[in-house]
């Protein structure tokens, strides 16, 4: 089936328009200039900012000149993710779209349904005469999956309305009033290489079969952290056996939770065998994800012995070195660091650690570790903050924090949250669900920049963003569309 042929057929086509399209998060020229010519051609007023944010400006329709303006918000930006047998260039090809059992998913890689989904209900209504609603500002940014930099270096003196809907949400009939902040962290190791010495058995400790999942709208479902638990088990192994670290491998983006990571190490096996290390990392494996409650169905490991004419390098961490290594990644906090006291059910502080990346080359061995926490108080943010800071500075590892955002707080009069909840009762004859999220939307850079901004968060049904098992459910797309119809029509702030 054609995704055109798909309610609403107008918001499919450019989805399917842009997905041709790449749009990687900082790499979004062409899709930022491909919006600009689309309101260029429909003689709409549009404005691209050095950080390639594009704003599009459409008068109201008739009977609506006295109300304020209604910005509508989402981001261009998708995370790139395929899985590891997919054949996939995402620099050069569009994304392969699949419809599959009420569900649009793409072929073996992130769909970029968050949030081009977003991208898709603008340029729909942009493209609509037929549509009652007050002047719009549509606002899509970039690079919000690695930094927010594109909402960071906006302008926010272009706006002249007071009212957003952030179009991120993904969760069709819950309006979201508060998301977390976050920051980036970059720690770094760097080390002299050593050589391989003659009793060295080169060994590679593989974990995988995860899900991966959204580390923050995710953190706390028990998805497995194929980083954390490949630094559990080396933790194990390294209070029996001597082990020099040659290279570790995990992860693609500090927003994901890592589904796969390799470790290759040089260890001295005595008397032993391959297979005896391989019993051990095995058991340590098994009570390691028994005790961190995962729900993954299929994680495995697997350890093999690697000969050593196949070796790029042939460099190793000194046992010093690979002890502090080790220890640092066992020590760093993952996961959910704690639960909201105000809100049930809400994670208020986690952290994920998400990438770990190592360069063996010129006799030197650098291992970058990115993490990503977050927290919908400022304070406990800060506290976790120090915390790795603290540890960094007890392993002598250099860190830097990257890239800090506002959270989001829950504002208790919002005309925009009314309206939206009405408008859902009036077309469903259910009630919305009011939530907060542990992830981080710009709606908290948009409220720490703007006065007296009211926000809500809407967006259909998306599963396993981040990944390649991202799906966007049909149905929920239709109905999110006659929701933001419905709002549109119903506005009456001035």
């Amino acid at each position: 089936m054609k995704i055109e042929n798909l309610y609403p057929e107008k918001v499919f086509h450019y989805f399917g328009e842009i997905s041709k399209i790449p749009r990687g998060s900082r790499k979004e020229k062409k899709i930022s200039d491909w919006i600009v010519e689309f309101a260029k051609e429909r003689n709409l007023e549009v404005i691209q900012d050095k950080a390639l944010n594009v704003l599009i400006r459409k008068p109201a329709t008739a009977g609506y000149e006295e109300y304020s303006p209604l910005i509508l918000q989402g981001h261009m930006d998708m995370v790139w993710e395929k899985n590891k047998n997919t054949q996939f260039d995402f620099e050069t090809q569009g994304i392969e779209l699949v419809v599959e059992d009420g569900y649009l998913k793409a072929n073996g890689t992130t769909l970029g349904a968050d949030n081009g989904i977003a991208v898709a209900y603008a340029l729909a209504i942009l493209d609509s005469n037929d549509l009652k609603h007050p002047a719009l500002e549509i606002i899509i940014t970039t690079d919000e999956e690695d930094g927010m930099s594109g909402v960071n270096n906006l302008d926010f003196g272009i706006f002249s309305g007071k009212t957003l809907i952030n179009l991120d949400t993904e969760e069709y009939g819950q309006v979201y009033v508060s998301s977390a902040g976050g920051a980036r962290i970059l720690n770094e190791f760097n080390f002299d290489a050593e050589k391989l010495e003659e009793d060295d058995t080169v060994i590679s400790v593989d974990v995988k079969g995860l899900l991966g999942g959204h580390s923050g709208a995710e953190i706390h479902l028990g998805f497995g952290n194929s980083n954390k638990i490949l630094a559990e088990v080396l933790n194990h192994l390294n209070k029996k056996y001597t082990l020099a670290i040659m290279d570790i491998d995990g992860g693609e983006k500090t927003n994901a939770i890592p589904r796969e990571a390799v470790a290759l190490l040089a260890v001295k096996l005595e008397d032993e065998k391959v297979s005896d290390f391989e019993r051990l990392a095995k058991l340590a494996f098994k009570n390691i994800t028994k005790d961190f409650k995962i729900i993954d169905k299929n994680p495995v490991i697997e350890v093999k012995e690697v000969k050593k004419e196949k070796l790029k390098n042939e460099g190793k961490l000194s046992i010093s070195n690979t002890n502090a290594v080790i220890s640092f990644l066992h020590e760093f906090p993952n996961g959910v660091i704690s639960m909201s006291k105000d809100i049930e059910g809400l994670v208020e502080t986690s952290i994920n650690l998400g990438v770990i990346k190592t360069e063996n080359k010129d006799g030197k061995i650098v291992i970058k570790i990115q993490t990503l926490p977050r927290s919908s108080v400022n304070k406990s943010l800060e506290s976790l903050l120090n915390d790795v800071k603290e540890l960094s500075e007890k392993y002598e590892v250099t860190v830097k924090i990257n890239s800090p955002y506002p959270s989001w707080e829950y504002r208790k009069d919002s005309k925009i949250r009314e309206i939206v909840v009405n408008s859902f009762k009036k077309i469903t004859g259910k009630d919305a669900e009011i939530k907060a999220i542990h992830a981080g939307l710009e709606c908290g850079i948009f409220d720490n920049n703007m006065e007296n901004v009211d926000i809500v968060s809407i967006g259909p049904s998306i599963y396993g963003a981040h990944t390649p098992e991202e799906r966007m459910e049909i149905d929920s797309v239709g109905k999110t569309w006659e929701l933001l119809l419905k709002v549109m029509e119903d506005y009456n702030i001035k």
